[in-house]
C-alpha cells in the first residue's frame, strides 16, 4: 500500500490536565501487528506521525506510571489522514506505587557475579578521577601511586569492555556512567583477569534527543576543575563528546625509620622525615559515533585522547645513628621531578543481532598509545657529625625517562541461542604490545666526577608482548532453578624483553612447542541455582588464570628514591598461574528494602608476584625496593556486602572481608615465608532530605595485609559530602575529603639484616565545590528543519520537537 497516510492529535495529563510531554506513540499493523512508525509527544502535548500505510492500523499512546490507550485507525484513499483529538492518559496507580519505590536510581547495584555502581550517585566523586570512584567500590583498595586491589590482586581495566592504556587517574568521574566489578570472569574474557575485571562505562546517549552536562569545581590547594559532555541521538546516528580539565596541588608527608642488624643485634639506625609538594594537570577529551546502519546492525567509532603532567619536590631530612643512637651523619635529600604523560585510544566496533532473540555477534579493533617522557634530579648532601661534609658529598643525580608503548586488539564475539536452554558463546582476539622504555641516570659527585652514567640504573628496554585467543562457553539450563555454564579459554604467550647495548633477553612463551600447555589453557565452570519471583541466587565457580605483570612492575622508572631506598620495577619476572574458586549467595531481605551477597572466596597462585627489598650491588647501605617471582600464595577469604533502605531517601552499605594469606619466597630468594589474616571495611551512608538536599558519609578501614618480608600499615579515613538541588537541571556538591587527615601508605620490612617502617601519604586534606547543570530534551527527529515539523494547514496539532 502507498504511504502517504498520517495521523496527529493531543495527549494530556489527566492528573494534572497539562500536556503529556514525553508520552510515547507508536504504529502498528492490524494484522500481523508490525511496526510502522512512532514518535514522542513534544512539550505542547502534540504529535503528528507521517509516511504511513493506507490500512488498518493500531495506535498506542504510553507513558511510564499511566496506562496505555490503544486506538484503532483506518487508514483510505477516501481518509488519509486522523485527528485522534486529545487523548486523556490516566495515572495506573499500581505501577506508579511500585515506580516511587524503585525509581530513585542506586549508588550500586548487587548481582550474584558482579557489582554496578552508579558513579553519578556518588557525591564523594563529583569532580574527581576514577581513582577516587574506585575507592568507594566495596571490595576494592586504593594504594598510595593510586592501583587497585581486589582480594590482593590488580584487577584488568576496561572502558566499555574494551582494553585502554589510559591509567585511572586520566579518566575524569563525571564521565563515568557506571563501574562494573567482576570477581571471577568467565571464559569469554581474558585469562589474565586473576584480581577480576573493572569496567568502566562511560556516560552514552541510547534515547532520541540530546543530553548532557557542564560542571565546574574549585576547592582548597589550588584545586580547578571544569568539564562538559554532550550525547545526541537522532534517527541512525548518535554521537558524543566530552571535554575534561583539572589541576591541583599537594603538600604531603612522610616517614622512614630504620633498624640495622647484624647477627640478631642493632647495629645502627636511619631516621627520614620528608615533605612532598606536587601539582597534577589532567586534560583530555573523547568522540563517539554511532550509526545504525540497519535496524540490526550497528557501527561505532571513538577517539579519546587524554594527558596528564605531574611535577613534584621532595625534601628529606635524615640523620644516620650508631647503636647507642650517637649521631654519625646527617644530610638533606631534594627530589625534583616532572612527567608529562599522553594517552590516545582509537576503536572501531561493529555489532549485528539475529532475528532470532539473543544471537548476535561483534567485531571490533582497538589502538591504544601510550607516551610518557621524565626528568628527575636527586640531589643528595651529607655531613658527619661535626658538620663536614662526606667525601661523596653532594651527590648530584639526573633521572632521564622515556616510554613509547602502543597495543592492537582484534576481536570478535558470538552468541548463539541454540535452544530454550541452551546457548553456545565462542570469540577470538588477538593482541600486540610493543614497548621501548629507557632510563639514564647520570652522577655528579667529587668520588665520580662531571655526568658519569650509572651502569646499575640506566637501562633501555624493548618489549614485545603478544597474546592470541580463542574460547568457547557452553551454557545449560539443568532444570527450573538450575543452570550451568562451562567454558575453556586457549591463550598463546609470547613475552620478550630485551636490553639494548647489554646483549640481555629474558623471554616467556606459553606453550613453548609441546612444553607449557598447561599454562596455555583456562578452564571455567559456574553453577548457578535461582529461586522463582526473587532476586536470591547462588553461584558456586571455579576458574584457572594467568596474571602477566603490570607495566609499572616491569619498566626501570625510578618510582621513588630516597637516601637510603630506590624502588624500581624489574623486567625479568614472569607471569604467575592462579586457580580460584568461590561461592556467591545473594538473598533479599526485608520485603526487598534489604540485600545481602555473601562470598567464600580462595586462591592458590605459584610464581606469585610480590614486593621485594635487597641492598643495591653498588651501594649495600641502599634498599633496592622491586618485583620478582615468589615461590606460592594461598589466599582465602569470607567477603560481605550489605545493602539496606531502611526509610525512604536513606542508603546504606556496609562491606568488609576477613581473609587469610600465605606467601612464601623461592630459594633463590632465601625462602622466607610469611602468613596471617587481615579484615577491611567500608560504610556508605546517603541520605536525601527536604526533596532536594543529600548527605553522604564514606568510611573505610584496611588492616596491616601480610607481605613476604613483613606488613602493610593500616590505613583509615572518611569523606563527607552534602549536595543542594537549586533546579531540576543544576545542583552543587561540597565535599571534604579525608576528614580527619589520616590516610597513609607504608609497609614495614623485617629481614635478618634490617628492620624498616616507611608511610607516603597520596593527598592532604582538602575541601571541593562543585556545580553541574545537566540539559537534555527527548526528541525522536533533532536535526530535521523546522519546516518539516509544522503541521499542515488545517490540521489540528501534529508537529515534533524542536532542537
Amino acid at each position: 500500500m502507498p504511504t502517504i497516510g498520517k495521523v496527529y492529535g493531543k495527549v494530556i495529563d489527566a492528573s494534572t490536565n497539562k500536556p503529556a510531554e514525553f508520552a510515547t506513540v507508536t504504529v502498528n499493523a492490524e494484522r500481523g501487528d508490525s511496526l510502522l512508525g512512532g514518535t514522542i509527544v513534544r512539550n505542547n502535548g502534540d504529535f503528528l506521525i507521517e509516511n504511513l500505510p493506507l490500512m488498518g492500523l493500531k495506535v498506542t499512546i504510553s507513558f511510564i506510571g499511566y496506562k496505555a490507550q490503544v486506538i484503532p485507525v483506518t487508514l483510505s484513499r477516501e481518509r488519509m489522514e486522523r485527528d485522534l483529538g486529545n487523548v486523556v492518559l490516566q495515572p495506573d496507580a499500581e505501577v506508579l506505587k511500585e515506580f516511587e519505590v524503585t525509581g530513585e536510581k542506586r549508588t550500586s547495584v548487587m548481582q550474584v557475579d558482579r557489582r554496578v555502581y552508579n558513579v553519578d550517585k556518588d557525591l564523594t566523586t563529583q569532580g574527581a578521577s576514577a581513582v577516587e570512584v574506585m575507592k568507594n567500590i566495596p571490595g576494592l583498595s586504593v594504594d598510595v601511586d593510586g592501583n587497585v586491589q581486589m582480594r590482593g590482586s590488580n584487577p584488568q581495566v576496561l572502558i566499555d569492555g574494551r582494553p585502554t592504556s589510559m591509567t585511572l587517574e586520566m579518566i575524569p568521574a563525571e564521565d563515568i556512567e557506571r563501574v562494573e566489578l567482576i570477581t571471577n570472569p568467565s571464559a569469554a574474557f581474558d585469562a589474565s583477569t586473576t584480581g577480576g575485571i573493572l569496567n568502566v562505562v562511560l556516560k552514552k546517549n541510547t534515547k532520541p534527543g540530546y543530553s548532557g552536562q557542564l560542571q565546574a569545581g574549585i576547592g582548597s590547594n589550588d584545586r580547578y576543575q571544569f568539564g562538559g559532555n554532550l550525547n545526541a541521538k537522532d534517527g541512525r546516528w548518535g554521537f558524543n563528546l566530552s571535554y575534561n580539565f583539572n589541576t591541583s596541588t599537594n603538600v604531603t608527608t612522610g616517614l622512614t625509620r630504620r633498624t640495622d642488624r647484624s647477627f640478631g643485634e642493632n647495629t645502627g639506625y636511619f631516621d627520614q622525615d620528608t615533605e612532598s609538594e606536587s601539582s597534577r594537570t589532567m586534560n583530555g577529551g573523547r568522540i563517539g559515533v554511532d550509526w545504525q546502519v540497519s535496524n540490526r546492525s550497528t557501527l561505532s567509532v571513538s577517539q579519546s585522547m587524554r594527558g596528564f603532567n605531574n611535577d613534584g619536590t621532595d625534601t628529606q631530612l635524615f640523620s644516620s645513628l650508631g647503636s647507642a643512637r650517637e649521631l654519625l651523619a646527617r644530610g638533606e635529600q631534594i627530589n625534583t621531578s616532572f612527567s608529562e604523560r599522553m594517552g590516545l585510544t582509537s576503536q572501531v566496533l561493529f555489532k549485528h543481532r539475529s532475528p532470532k532473540e539473543g544471537k548476535e555477534w561483534t567485531m571490533d579493533f582497538t589502538y591504544n598509545n601510550s607516551r610518557r617522557e621524565s626528568f628527575g634530579e636527586q640531589d643528595l648532601f651529607s655531613y658527619l657529625a661535626d658538620g663536614s661534609s662526606l667525601l661523596d658529598s653532594p651527590r648530584l643525580q639526573d633521572n632521564i625517562g622515556r616510554s613509547r608503548t602502543s597495543s592492537y586488539t582484534f576481536q570478535a564475539d558470538f552468541i548463539n541461542p541454540v535452544s530454550e536452554k541452551t546457548k553456545l558463546e565462542y570469540g577470538v582476539k588477538s593482541y600486540v604490545g610493543p614497548d621501548r622504555t629507557s632510563l639514564e641516570v647520570l652522577v655528579t659527585s667529587p668520588l665520580v666526577g662531571d655526568q658519569v652514567r650509572d651502569t646499575s640504573l640506566s637501562n633501555d628496554y624493548t618489549i614485545q608482548d603478544i597474546i592470541n585467543a580463542a574460547y568457547v562457553n557452553w551454557s545449560q539450563k539443568l532444570s527450573a532453578h538450575w543452570s550451568l555454564m562451562a567454558g575453556l579459554r586457549f591463550e598463546q604467550t609470547l613475552f620478550e624483553t630485551r636490553l639494548e647495548g647489554k646483549d640481555q633477553t629474558f623471554r616467556y612463551a606459553y606453550p613453548d612447542g609441546t612444553e607449557n600447555l598447561g599454562r596455555a589453557l583456562f578452564p571455567s565452570l559456574y553453577l548457578v541455582r535461582r529461586w522463582d519471583e526473587s532476586e536470591r541466587e547462588l553461584q558456586v565457580n571455579f576458574s584457572r588464570k594467568i596474571q602477566r605483570p603490570r607495566h609499572w612492575q616491569i619498566v626501570p622508572f625510578i618510582m621513588f628514591s630516597d637516601a637510603r631506598n630506590v624502588r624500581i620495577g624489574n623486567p625479568a619476572i614472569g607471569p604467575e598461574m592462579s586457580n580460584l574458586a568461590e561461592v556467591n549467595h545473594l538473598l533479599p531481605f526485608l520485603n526487598g528494602k534489604a540485600t545481602w551477597l555473601t562470598s567464600v572466596f580462595g586462591r592458590y597462585t605459584t610464581d606469585v608476584i610480590t614486593g621485594y627489598a635487597s641492598p643495591l650491588p653498588s651501594d649495600t647501605t641502599i634498599l633496592l625496593n622491586t618485583f620478582i617471582n615468589g615461590a606460592f600464595s594461598t589466599t582465602g577469604g569470607w567477603e560481605n556486602v550489605i545493602k539496606v533502605d531502611p526509610m525512604q531517601g536513606l542508603q546504606i552499605t556496609a562491606s568488609g572481608t576477613v581473609q587469610y594469606t600465605n606467601v612464601a619466597l623461592s630459594s633463590a630468594q632465601g625462602g622466607a615465608r610469611n602468613q596471617g589474616s587481615n579484615w577491611d571495611a567500608k560504610l556508605v551512608v546517603n541520605y536525601r532530605f527536604l526533596k532536594d538536599w543529600t548527605v553522604q558519609l564514606n568510611g573505610e578501614y584496611e588492616s596491616p595485609r601480610i607481605q613476604p618480608q613483613g606488613v602493610t600499615l593500616s590505613q583509615y579515613g572518611l569523606d563527607a559530602s552534602v549536595s543542594h538541588d537549586f533546579t531540576r537541571k543544576l545542583t552543587g556538591v561540597l565535599s571534604v575529603n579525608d576528614v580527619f587527615f589520616s590516610r597513609r601508605w607504608g609497609n614495614t620490612v623485617d629481614t635478618p639484616l634490617l628492620y624498616q617502617e616507611s608511610f607516603r601519604r597520596r593527598e592532604m586534606r582538602f575541601v571541593r565545590f562543585t556545580l553541574t547543570w545537566k540539559f537534555g530534551e527527548q526528541n525522536m527527529s533533532l536535526f530535521r528543519r523546522r519546516g518539516q515539523q509544522r503541521a499542515e494547514p488545517g490540521q489540528n496539532g501534529g508537529g515534533e520537537m524542536d532542537f
